[in-house]
């Protein structure tokens, strides 16, 4: 890999850790908050290409694995990928992939086509992959849990929107990151 690749990687994982500082917003009965982080990993998504940002977002899960701190609400320990939230880190390292695989024959360019990859390939695959562990982690079945994360939904459309325009005048002002 290039060092500037390297080094966007670094600090998009510093913007990834940083972004964990936010305090989590918990919801009722789920046990799964709404954080900040996840809008990181959109923008590390759009901003890297896709095995750089796949690696990025393994490296933050594998610091959570090993213990440190580096998840909203100061979580880390291999014990949260075995609870109700395990499905959503999950599905955030999927997102560069799929990402990728929705944007890959629209304009890279074009706003919309980070809305749509990020609505599909981001928020709805997360949100799928977040309840589909939490039925079977939890007394829940598949539809109510799916019925569940239905309102993290606007949240997380509202920091793809944000991440889009963080990503679209970034790419205005540095032309290398395109």
């Amino acid at each position: 890999m290039q060092t500037k690749t390297l080094t966007r990687m670094g600090l998009l994982l510093a913007v990834l850790i940083g972004l964990a500082s936010a305090p989590p917003i918990t919801v009722g009965f789920l046990g799964v908050p709404i954080v900040l982080q996840n809008m990181g990993v959109m923008l590390v998504a759009m901003l890297l290409p896709t095995r750089p940002a796949t690696i990025t977002i393994g490296m933050l899960l594998a610091l959570a694995a090993l213990g440190l701190p580096v998840l909203t609400g100061g979580r880390g320990g291999i014990a949260i990928f075995l609870g109700p939230t395990a499905g959503f880190m999950y599905g955030w390292l999927l997102t560069p992939i799929a990402y990728a695989a929705i944007t890959h024959y629209l304009k890279p360019d074009f706003w919309l086509t980070k809305v749509l990859g990020m609505t599909f390939g981001g928020v709805l695959l997360t949100e799928f992959l977040g309840a589909a562990w939490l039925a079977a982690t939890t007394s829940l079945g598949f539809v109510p849990a799916l019925a569940s994360v239905l309102i993290y939904i606007p949240g997380d459309l509202l920091k793809m929107a944000l991440s889009v325009l963080v990503v679209q005048q970034l790419t205005a002002v540095i032309p290398a990151l395109r």
